[in-house]
């Protein structure tokens, strides 16, 4: 309650009952129970903390918290949690399109949130039934690591342009 709604609701109290009865039964209050308004901001204050531990709670874990809590045989476990890491830098799956990509290439059904951190458990799910040499193989060959390795490609098509470009007419490399 705003101090101007509260000094208008102390107003009509006071000229309906009088100032001093409404004066004693505030000082009974004080004395029987904590202030109101020590009452009110703790009460706000404890509703903000528990909407915050509430949000805290709610929110997704992130890739590597969740593959952490997931059972995985020891050979498997550094490699799943390597992929998790990559997946929360996006260097893994950066993108819906490539999450697409990957469960039509093993698969298993689209998620149907857009949404990588909902796509997260059925990813990881799927990693951790594999073999510990086919994850291994995510690992070291980059697949579905988004455009951002499509760098070299680049440089070798622009070097090719360039060959191409000083050879004599009608003779390409």
């Amino acid at each position: 309650m705003t101090q101007s709604n509260l000094k208008k609701t102390l107003r009509s109290m006071v000229r309906k009952h009088g100032f001093d009865l409404v004066s004693e039964s505030l000082q009974e209050i004080g004395f029987s129970e904590p202030p109101i308004e020590k009452f009110q901001k703790d009460t706000t204050v404890s509703n903000k903390n528990v909407d915050q531990q509430t949000r805290k709670k709610k929110s997704k874990p992130t890739a590597p918290q969740y593959v952490a809590k997931m059972p995985l045989p020891p050979e498997k476990e550094a490699s799943v949690l390597e992929l998790a890491e990559k997946f929360q830098a996006k260097l893994f799956l950066p993108t819906m399109g490539d999450i697409s990509n990957f469960c039509q290439a093993y698969r298993i059904d689209e998620p149907s949130s857009k949404s990588r951190a909902n796509a997260m458990p059925r990813v990881f799910k799927l990693i951790a039934s594999m073999d510990a040499q086919d994850i291994q193989y995510l690992l070291d060959s980059g697949m579905f690591s988004g455009p951002s390795r499509l760098g070299p490609i680049a440089d070798a098509i622009r070097n090719n342009g360039r060959a191409n470009a000083d050879a004599p007419p009608g003779k390409v490399t």
